[in-house]
């Protein structure tokens, strides 16, 4: 198997997709700057395109389109991570999650939510019933949930419930893996911990559910 960048975006090319230099390269980056090491390192790092998805089903037929043809695939959320966790580092395509945004459920104790959906329009959907969810990062106007649980760690709300790792904070992840025949997997209890804070190196977190209080 050898990269094919062109037939690959060919192969996706009933998804959206955003091939704009300025944009790409927009969507290619964090706030990996804030380092004067990372500056260096990453400051030439691009995607060759940006898809975006609507659902966890076209999740899965771009991961298994970029895997037949072995072009890398970076996960973007909002992109306000620190590290370069965001970059494409050999390129490929930006796997935008945009799209995924929305409540699936509110029970009495908690959300389930897709994982593109910002934290603060999460909190507001929230409140308006009531609830609220037990942790906050510095960037919940602009942080997308999935995000969070992927580069995360804590937030307001870690002195009485502790940070993502504790096994309460986190009650499953939808996540979509990517191989030749893409997986949706259900991960719950110490399961969760293989995709938390993993940066989607591992699968793609379409869905999350979190307790609410």
């Amino acid at each position: 198997m050898s990269r094919d960048i062109d037939a690959c975006k060919a192969a996706l090319s009933r998804f959206e997709i955003d091939d704009t230099p300025a944009s790409v390269l927009a969507k290619s980056r964090d706030f990996y700057w804030y380092s004067p090491i990372l500056k260096r390192q990453l400051d030439g790092l691009r995607a060759d395109f940006v898809v975006t998805p609507r659902d966890t089903a076209e999740v899965a037929e771009i991961l298994a389109i970029c895997w037949a043809h072995d072009v890398p695939v970076t996960v973007r959320g909002a992109g306000t991570g620190n590290y370069g966790q965001a970059m494409p580092l050999e390129g490929g395509v930006v796997l935008h999650m945009r799209h995924l945004t929305g409540i699936v459920a509110l029970g009495a104790d908690h959300v389930v939510v897709r994982a593109g959906m910002v934290i603060e329009e999460i909190e507001h959907a929230l409140r308006a019933a009531g609830r609220e969810i037990r942790l906050f990062p510095s960037t919940t106007a602009t942080a997308t949930i999935g995000g969070f649980i992927a580069g995360g760690a804590s937030g307001v709300g870690a002195i009485r419930w502790g940070g993502l790792r504790n096994p309460a904070n986190i009650r499953r992840v939808r996540l979509v893996t990517m191989e030749a025949a893409p997986r949706t997997l259900g991960l719950v209890g110490a399961d969760i911990h293989k995709a938390a804070h993993a940066y989607g190196v591992n699968g793609v977190m379409t869905e999350i559910e979190l307790p609410v209080d």
